[in-house]
């Protein structure tokens, strides 16, 4: 700014300029006029280069205003009048859910406000404020110093909860890099302080003590004085509904549905029970009460029947206590006329059992619809349309198959292979088992090829995968007597994230579960927050026809088709490939949901209602014959519906988005995990100065001066002009 100084020259460059403009003629008449200036010709240059002076004045002290210099106390012309410079002051709001907890009608996060706004109404003038809060992400609210305190106490009002846990070194990150850019843009700010007010909740607060969170702190020590202020209480009572689930893998309608519902309290001693709610589409179905455990989490079982299919919203409610938003839990199911199921194999007559084990009843009212072709038409069929595809023994995977299988999987459908003497272990590893910069493998493991000749047996360890359930207590089940006397082997790598469920006697997988993950981190693009589909491996065949052709004549691999343990575990597979359809339509806060848009497909715009009513419009993009759209600003809990934008159009249930229960513990964090300057308390702080930080260099602020003289000085220019007219008259 100082460079505008430079203006100063301007009225001698004018006066310069101005003498040369003229051409001079000798008239006899202006002999005597000239005869009479040069009696007072000294006095009026005099007159002239003082009016210059001024002019130049002006303009330079004008400059030294807009550059807002100030001195500090080490400079030569410190103690020359006036306050020392002004203060920066960083609030720190924390904005985490567990700030919602409230006594006398008052919360958290009301408290941290008023001590706020009481810092902001405290402050000397010229101070400035940046304002941010602390939760899943800092965000900045005032990014630069403002210095009109109405403007921070209006922004200030305008914080409210963020259903998160909050993030402390994020924050930091964000604190130190507000005070460096306060330090670089606005020098007069010699002062810095930065406030936290926040409730020490042990979530947030138990890395404090952390090397990052050390190393962060040292730098902002090296900027500021920091303050912290605690508006916690050393004793809560909360109850919470912890998390809901639905039991039932599948809804159809007409069919019992299973949730099962868990819920905590902190002080059960003053709260021994409650009553949760349980509602659908808005419509009270089931209550029940809950007795209470200090500290120990509770389950319940609620049931309700749907008799319409499509998505419907479910709610279990909490009766209010002294925090309300993990009272209520939210979610979106989605109750189909029919499971559809697409099973492809080379020899289709070899699915009969695979076909018998999924749908045993075959009844056309059955709940579960088994479509059976040959593989080659996978090709020539709508992959989407289906809950799950099963392959059997199929011998090879061409690349352009691969793909509409990966489609199949981003989008949340489920894989289930049976490998059995036809598979080419080398196709299957090209096509399924790698990826590519721009996909993860739809198999996370590697095929080697079948076992010799011998006798195997299936082990189930200690039951632990949810594939086992029906075997549990039922070791004469048939589990563990299946006969097996070939199987396909396969190994999983170090970083793989396939998870073996089942396992041979000889230690190697018998069934392999992944789940699909893409690697795209384009949101444009990203599908569901990058979680596809669950895709399941068995190692053995699905039918009695793979055969080991070294024998002559040949002999069977196993008689796994036909023993009873295979129809519980193929019913086991069938629940665990569609359960990602349930998570993907029930997400966290901040993710990715990707909706289709079913029936007109000329509607490319819907309508997305959010929780508070608010719409978002947003336009669908054609893929693989359908139209797809996403949605990221997911920070809201609750229900988010969607409509097509036409007037017979109705609101569609599309997802649901939940608090993130870990701020349902409201545990203070030990003061000896926290280090010291973090901890509560006015460190620094020189209590005769309204608040102000102590042992800070003071400074002089000459722009203050600077305007000053500049106002005195027009007014002195104004009256030499006028005078030198006058006298010249």
């Amino acid at each position: 700014m100082l460079l505008w100084g430079l203006a100063a020259v301007a009225p001698i460059l004018i006066h310069l300029w101005n003498r040369r403009r003229y051409r001079e003629t000798d008239w006899a008449a202006m002999k005597f006029l000239l005869a009479a200036m040069k009696k007072n010709r000294r006095r009026i240059q005099v007159e002239q280069l003082l009016l210059l002076l001024v002019r130049c004045a002006i303009l330079l002290f004008f400059a030294i205003a807009m550059a807002d210099i100030s001195c500090t106390g080490g400079s030569g012309i410190n103690g020359f009048g006036g306050p020392g410079s002004a203060t920066h002051t960083v609030l720190v709001i924390d904005q985490s859910y567990s700030m919602d907890y409230g006594e006398d009608g008052q919360t958290r996060l009301d408290q941290a406000k008023d001590l706020a706004r009481r810092i902001v109404n405290e402050a000397g003038e010229g101070d400035g404020f940046t304002l941010m809060t602390m939760g899943r992400t800092a965000k900045g609210i005032i990014s630069e110093p403002a210095f009109d305190p109405n403007d921070v106490l209006r922004e200030l009002d305008q914080i409210e909860i963020d259903p998160g846990v909050a993030v402390l070194d994020l924050s930091l990150a964000e604190i130190e890099g507000t005070l460096r850019m306060a330090t670089r843009d606005f020098p007069r700010l010699r002062r810095a302080q930065v406030c936290i007010l926040t409730d020490y909740g042990d979530v947030t607060w138990k890395e404090a003590a952390s090397q990052t969170n050390e190393q962060l702190l040292a730098k902002i020590e090296e900027l500021a004085i920091v303050r912290t202020f605690d508006v916690g209480q050393p004793q809560t009572t909360n109850s919470a509904i912890i998390d809901a689930t639905q039991l039932t893998p599948y809804l159809t309608p007409d069919e019992s549905a299973r949730f099962r519902v868990e819920l905590s309290c902190d002080n059960a001693s003053q709260l021994p029970s409650q009553v949760v709610q349980m509602f659908v589409d808005g419509r009270l179905v089931s209550q029940k009460v809950v007795p209470f455990v200090d500290n120990q989490i509770v389950s319940v079982e609620m049931n309700t029947v749907f008799s319409l299919p499509g998505t419907h919203a479910v709610e279990f409610r909490l009766e209010n206590d002294l925090l309300d938003t993990d009272n209520r839990r939210y979610l979106a199911v989605e109750v189909k006329p029919q499971l559809r199921i697409l099973c492809l194999a080379d020899d289709v007559p070899s699915l009969k059992f695979l076909k018998l084990a999924l749908d045993p009843s075959g009844a056309i009212q059955s709940p579960i619809k088994v479509e059976t072709m040959r593989a080659s038409a996978m090709m020539d069929v709508d992959l989407l349309a289906y809950d799950a595809v099963y392959l059997s023994n199929v011998a090879r995977i061409a690349p352009d198959e691969a793909a509409v299988l990966r489609a199949f999987v981003e989008r949340g459908g489920g894989l289930v292979m049976f490998l059995g003497d036809r598979v080419h272990a080398a196709s299957y590893n090209a096509a399924l088992a790698r990826g590519n910069d721009a996909s993860a493998p739809i198999i996370d493991i590697k095929l080697d090829g079948p076992t010799p000749r011998g006798e195997y047996f299936l082990d189930p360890r200690q039951y632990e995968s949810p594939l086992l359930e029906p075997f549990r207590g039922q070791q004469a089940g048939g589990l563990l007597t299946t006969p097996i006397w070939n199987y396909f082997k396969v190994t999983t790598g170090e970083n793989s994230a396939a998870q073996t469920a089942l396992w041979f006697g000889s230690g190697d997988p018998a069934i392999v579960t992944s789940r699909y993950q893409t690697l795209s981190t384009d949101k444009e693009n990203a599908v569901a927050t990058r979680l596809g589909g669950n895709v399941l491996v068995f190692c053995l065949p699905a039918s009695t026809d793979s055969v080991d052709r070294s024998l002559d004549p040949p002999a069977a691999w196993t008689v796994f088709p036909t023993w009873p343990s295979f129809p519980p575990l193929v019913q086991e597979s069938l629940s665990l490939a569609v359960a990602s359809q349930f998570d993907r339509r029930n997400r966290e806060l901040g993710d990715v949901f990707e909706g289709v848009i079913e029936g007109d497909p000329g509607a490319n715009l819907i309508e997305l209602i959010l929780p508070d009513d608010q719409t978002s419009r947003i336009e669908a993009v054609a893929r693989d014959d359908r139209l797809f759209w996403a949605f990221a600003g997911t920070d809201q809990i609750g229900i988010y519906r969607s409509k097509i934008l036409s007037n017979e159009a109705t609101a569609k249930v599309e997802f649901a988005v939940n608090a993130d229960t870990r701020e349902s513990d409201l545990s203070r964090v030990p003061m000896d995990n926290v280090p010291p300057s973090l901890q509560p308390g006015d460190r620094g702080l020189d209590p005769t100065t309204s608040g102000q930080v102590a042992s800070v260099p003071s400074s002089i602020e000459l722009f203050r001066y600077a305007l000053v003289l500049v106002m005195g000085l027009m007014f002195f220019e104004s009256f030499l002009a006028y005078r030198f007219g006058a006298a010249a008259r």
